[in-house]
């Protein structure tokens, strides 16, 4: 498979990424007066796809050019301070890890205002086909790009429980 039109670079890479800034609409505000859970998975996913698309090359260009893109097979969200009208954000990257078909990212969503984390996700995304429908692994410059992103992200000490299940620990029976 010949692969055109790459976007994105060969590193070295942020530590972590960091998305352009963001603010809270008014329309995703909800009846607790704070932005509702829909949209911080909203700005959370718009914020990958900008990091697929112009830093890593495997986004949208990539996808319809090339007839393979990420797919998101699981996603875990922790909610964790309000975001309210009109604040703004970022949405900060990091590379846990990766395969020759998947990469596992944590993502934080900042608040611009007092640099508190607001939210984060960690989410495992798989390389397909788009024609077949079935995973396939990623084109040899996809991985020289993670593997450089991994070392550039090393040092990143991630949150205890990531890679965990949601459980609750003294269920009432």
């Amino acid at each position: 498979m010949t692969f055109r039109n790459m976007k994105g670079f060969d590193g070295p890479y942020e530590t972590p990424l960091i998305s352009p800034a963001k603010k809270v609409l008014k329309s995703w505000i909800d009846y607790n007066g704070h932005m509702n859970v829909a949209y911080y998975t909203m700005a959370i996913d718009k914020s990958l796809d900008f990091f697929l698309e112009e830093i890593l090359g495997i986004g949208e260009t990539h996808a319809k050019k090339n007839n393979q893109g990420p797919f998101v097979v699981q996603a875990n969200f922790t909610y964790l301070n309000e975001m309210k009208y009109n604040e703004k954000f970022c949405v900060k990257c990091s590379l846990v890890d990766f395969d020759q078909k998947k990469m596992h990212l944590f993502l934080e969503m900042v608040s611009l205002r007092n640099s508190k984390i607001m939210a984060f996700s960690e989410q495992l995304l798989l390389n397909v086909n788009l024609n077949k429908r079935k995973s396939e692994k990623y084109p040899e410059w996809v991985i020289n790009r993670l593997r450089q992103l991994k070392k550039d992200h090393s040092e990143i000490e991630f949150p205890e429980n990531i890679a965990s299940l949601i459980k609750i620990e003294n269920p009432i029976i």
